[in-house]
């Protein structure tokens, strides 16, 4: 309503504007700019343009008109979708597009509206009643020497749906200069009651086709895009809020992840918005809903479907209700909401020593620091993380699976009609469960009092994820598929996602947490791949031996990874992919053997503990972990990679020049009594006679050792 309100202003002050400029327009001024190609501006992100139709009722750029347009004015064109789009309405108007000649550089302010038929002349259509408009945005356009074409693209605010033809409108002012640098465009052919220009409270809108000022040469190049909404055939908008997850605890990013999955191809946007007391309030929106299709075989394409990020930094701890909204072009929404917490300031651990890929010795002091005030301790453990690590799972070949003529052994080939080719997702998905069920997660393999074959549940799956439907599987459907798996199994597994990981994080959640991993890689094709094995550390080329199930084989396929562009690649088929995510699945209870270093409680001097008599073995790779906790007993970890391995020092020689004299005693003498640098090796070396004591007995036990009265220092 303040939008029509706003408008209403706007035709006021129009309608109320001196014709001055009218003796002026009289000496309007076509030119040619027919071979001229346009530079594409965007006032403001546009709706999507996938699925959508281009409404226009002109030929295209032919003349320029100079010396017209001088600011505060309202351009109106004639819009008709059933000449362009089949099967167009309800049709959703999203963007108005309008051409420009600039001359010079110059600063516009625009906006946008769409307005319904004035029918008082049949044979003549005129604007009418507004139905939608945009906001005003400022643009700053620089030509080239000699001026340039521009095509300006301005969404409205909210789609609107109409049933038969329309006008869109495009609204100038200036408060720089009089718009002199601006010519509109027109095409090369004259059509009355298509183009207007508002002129005064006399005479309103004027026919810029035939009026007693200038008749320009063409309509004007002024047109829209939108959906067609093929005679509200499609399915009514669905949605499930995937992330966050029921009472899911958030801290560090968030990104809110919502399923439309009715399939319909009319979706207006997705809106997300929460509230923790009576109000909502919107947290953003998302009209894209481009996803990756990854089926082993096509393409994957890009996008992670309707997502938005959530900044909560400055909201309060504590639960909060989320809510995804789904609108389509026919003004019908779907609603799905729950609970979710969030910590704005969680026990975020940072590891100062070890640092990623240290080589430690011990004795060692770990440490680590927290922005969080309310930790209560922090708890440090190490694992051991062999070079080679691997695990073992039922590899399946997606060709076995998407049989339609009862014979499961034909290749279910693509080609024959049927849906082999596309299972590389439910396969995933499948093979994780039984990875957990042999772990004694049992009931993603049962159902009432019966146990299923893997075979029952990579079907199970490819219905959830509509496999067939879509001949392969998206993101937020394999998610989604997984999580209403679960729901009707027992509900003893758990699924997550970390899009654009790096080889360290993979590997963490791989070997570390013990997690089952599957990739999701783009490019040709896109496919989904558990991780089975990795191996060492990277080779010269800065890449990590990997090995992973191949669906469309079946077979483990050993290669590598890398880390790029912030995110990493699989090379997979000779060609590096992309991977965009990982999803992790788990058994609910289950939990990592980690050995203990020790806990600090309080603090006081930085969270640390030393780490002294662990038998190690050199040059093997070890995790070391620290977890925070704080008052609410919330949980926050991180780890490092690290490599044991200790110098072997001459006893004695505490400056590490290789040989033992009076310059150590001197080093040793600082150290105790000025305190000076510790020895080279660990302060513990200090300690020459072995007495579980630092003190002057040490220090004349190397004294008497340098001038050959004592024997050698133990350390």
């Amino acid at each position: 309503m303040a939008r029509k309100v706003m408008l209403t202003a706007f035709l006021c002050l129009l309608l109320s504007w001196p014709a001055s400029g009218s003796i002026d327009k009289q000496r309007a001024l076509a030119t040619p700019v027919s071979g001229i190609s346009p530079q594409d501006i965007a006032a403001a992100p546009t709706f999507s343009l996938a699925d959508s139709c281009i409404v226009r009722n002109d030929l295209g750029a032919y003349w320029k008109i100079d010396h017209w347009l001088f600011g505060a004015e309202l351009y109106k064109a004639y819009q008709d979708p059933s000449q362009s789009c089949p099967a167009p309405y309800p049709f959703a108007v999203q963007n108005v597009n309008m051409m420009l000649f600039v001359n010079k550089l110059c600063t516009l302010y625009v906006s946008v509206d769409v307005e319904g038929l004035d029918l008082s002349v049949p044979s003549c259509p005129a604007p009418g009643n507004l139905l939608s408009i945009s906001q005003e945005y400022g643009l700053v356009i620089s030509p080239p020497s000699g001026g340039g074409l521009y095509q300006v693209s301005v969404p409205l605010d909210s789609s609107v749906n109409v049933n038969g033809p329309y006008f869109v409108g495009f609204y100038f002012s200036n408060y720089i200069d009089t718009l002199a640098g601006v010519a509109l465009v027109t095409d090369s052919l004259q059509a009355v009651c298509t183009s207007y220009n508002i002129w005064d409270t006399t005479t309103g809108f004027i026919d810029l086709c035939q009026n007693s000022y200038y008749n320009f040469p063409g309509r004007l190049v002024l047109f829209s895009t939108g959906l067609p909404g093929g005679s509200g055939s499609e399915p009514a908008p669905s949605i499930t809020l995937l992330k966050p997850g029921v009472n899911e605890i958030v801290s560090g990013s968030a990104t809110l992840w919502g399923l439309e999955n009715s399939g319909s191809k009319i979706i207006n946007y997705v809106r997300f918005d929460r509230k923790n007391g009576t109000i909502w309030s919107e947290i953003g929106r998302d009209s894209d809903g481009t996803r990756a299709l990854r089926n082993g075989v096509d393409p994957s394409g890009s996008g992670d479907g309707y997502t938005s990020p959530w900044d909560y930094s400055s909201l309060a701890e504590g639960p909060y209700w989320l809510k995804a909204t789904v609108y389509d072009t026919l003004g019908r929404i779907a609603v799905d909401s729950h609970q979710a917490a969030i910590d704005p300031t969680p026990p975020d651990l940072n590891m100062t020593k070890p640092l990623y890929l240290d080589t430690i010795c011990l004795p060692l002091k770990v440490q680590a620091t927290t922005p969080d005030e309310n930790v209560t301790q922090v708890k440090f453990e190490w694992k051991v993380a062999p070079s080679s690590y691997s695990i073992s799972i039922n590899n399946l070949n997606q060709a076995s699976f998407g049989d339609i003529n009862h014979n499961p052994s034909d290749g279910n080939h693509a080609a024959s009609g049927e849906y082999g080719d596309y299972y590389c997702g439910p396969v995933a998905g499948a093979e994780a469960i039984k990875y957990w069920f042999d772990k004694g997660f049992i009931y993603g393999m049962r159902e009432g009092s019966s146990y299923i074959t893997i075979d029952t549940v990579v079907e199970r799956l490819a219905a959830n994820m509509h496999t067939r439907a879509n001949k392969g599987t998206y993101d937020d459907l394999f998610y989604g598929g997984m999580v209403q798996y679960f729901l009707t199994h027992g509900n003893d597994q758990k699924i997550d996602v970390v899009r654009r990981p790096d080889y360290r994080t993979i590997r963490n959640l791989f070997q570390e947490k013990e997690l089952f991993v599957i990739m999701a890689v783009s490019g040709t094709p896109g496919l989904y791949l558990p991780l089975t094995g990795v191996n060492g550390l990277a080779d010269s080329q800065g890449q990590y031996a990997a090995t992973v199930a191949n669906p469309v084989t079946g077979t483990s396929l050993n290669s590598y990874i890398r880390n790029y562009n912030g995110g990493s690649q699989f090379y997979y088929n000779s060609v590096w992919h992309d991977i965009d995510a990982v999803f992790t699945l788990m058994g609910y209870s289950y939990t990592v053997t980690r050995n203990l270093i020790g806990t600090d409680l309080n603090g006081a001097d930085g969270w640390s503990f030393d780490w002294n008599s662990t038998p190690l073995t050199k040059d093997s790779l070890y995790f070391v972990t620290a977890t925070a906790t704080d008052a609410t007993g919330r949980i926050g970890a991180t780890t490092m990679l690290t490599q044991y391995g200790c110098k072997t020092y001459i006893k004695g020689d505490y400056n590490d020049d290789g040989l033992v004299n009076i310059g150590d005693a001197i080093m040793l003498i600082n150290y105790v009594y000025k305190k000076g640098a510790a020895p080279i090796g660990g302060a513990y070396r200090a300690d020459a006679n072995c007495s579980g004591t630092i003190d002057l007995a040490d220090i004349i036990y190397v004294i008497k050792y340098i001038y050959s009265q004592g024997t050698q220092p133990c350390r």
